[in-house]
């Protein structure tokens, strides 16, 4: 009899092994939809990958990657659709597109699309589920980096530029956080459009009476619907003119030009959306995958940005600082 059970409990081993072995190599696709800018979207990309592998999924062996930088092409979730894919891991920054995922029902997991589409407790109410786009008083705090690496002269106000396409905190938000740090605010302007920005930009730039601007997110599409060059129409633009101080929340930015960043560690988010794709993979429904914060926080500083603008950087700003910038190229920085 025992050597009957010992067959028998072979035999469940080797069930259970086969089983296993099969859930691993059965073919799993994941559509990403990116982020345009570099380098944060390859060091995303990059850190997305490191945590699907960390969780057994592997690129070409179990796991099939399909990647998009919506809204291009224009037929994106059409495509999207037909891949029907496991999961969809979105960082593209574009509300409208979290909107179509919505739309399509895919599982998705979302980095600045999660609010609307999660409850107070942070329960999905649908297909989404994902990261905050920061914490709840993080335009309070950019605001206040900003007042300490930057100060108003008296008299000074600020200028929202507001992206209504790019909602990255409500507007209500920033004039609250703007209120609660008494510092005025000379004008609202819409900034959605590429051209707008740059008229904008241009006609506060020798104002005396500003100090700062509040810029939330660039424009993303010309007014004829095309895509401005980022790194050459955006970031570069804006360097060689910009005299007004503001503060981002992208340590990438930062090196493109940006004064300074009260930034969420978007490497590190890659790696919590990651986390949350990889359980919808291994089965665990989205509606059990509750929303979280930002795990890690940095604050950066472009000192050529400050030289340009003429703001001495004070001690306490430096200490500050996880990261310093000494050039636009990310060859010349300090990490602590």
């Amino acid at each position: 009899m025992r050597w009957l059970m010992r067959i028998m409990i072979a035999m469940i081993c080797c069930l259970g092994f086969l089983a296993n072995a099969g859930f691993t190599a059965e073919m799993k696709t994941v559509v990403l939809v990116e982020y345009t800018s570099e380098p944060a979207k390859t060091t995303m990309k990059q850190h997305v990958l490191a945590g699907l592998a960390q969780a057994g999924f592997q690129e070409n062996t179990n796991l099939k990657l399909v990647s998009f930088e919506a809204p291009r092409p224009a037929d994106w979730p059409e495509q999207v659709a037909q891949l029907a894919p496991d999961v969809v891991i979105e960082y593209s920054g574009e509300t409208g597109v979290t909107a179509k995922l919505h739309e399509l029902g895919v599982p998705t997991v979302s980095y600045w699309g999660t609010a609307p589409y999660v409850g107070p407790d942070g329960i999905p109410t649908a297909n989404i589920t994902g990261v905050y786009t920061g914490h709840k008083d993080t335009v309070y705090n950019s605001l206040k980096l900003l007042h300490t690496i930057a100060p108003l002269k008296p008299g000074q106000q600020a200028v929202f530029f507001e992206n209504k396409q790019r909602v990255i905190f409500p507007k209500e938000e920033v004039l609250d956080a703007l209120k609660r740090l008494d510092v005025p605010l000379k004008a609202i302007e819409d900034t959605t459009h590429y051209e707008d920005w740059q008229a904008a930009l241009l006609k506060y730039n020798e104002d005396p009476e500003v100090g700062w601007l509040v810029v939330l997110a660039w424009p993303y599409l010309k007014r004829d619907g095309t895509i401005p060059d980022r790194n050459v129409e955006v970031a570069q633009w804006q360097r060689e003119r910009l005299k007004k101080p503001y503060v981002t929340f992208w340590v990438p930015t930062v090196q493109s030009g940006v004064l300074c960043a009260f930034a969420v560690d978007t490497d590190d988010v890659a790696l919590q959306l990651a986390e949350m794709a990889a359980r919808i993979l291994k089965g665990e429904p989205i509606q059990s995958i509750k929303a979280e914060y930002p795990r890690k926080t940095l604050v950066a500083i472009n000192r050529k940005t400050a030289d340009f603008m003429g703001i001495t950087l004070s001690l306490d700003a430096l200490k500050l600082a996880n990261v310093i910038f000494n050039d636009y190229e990310g060859k010349d920085v300090i990490r602590k």
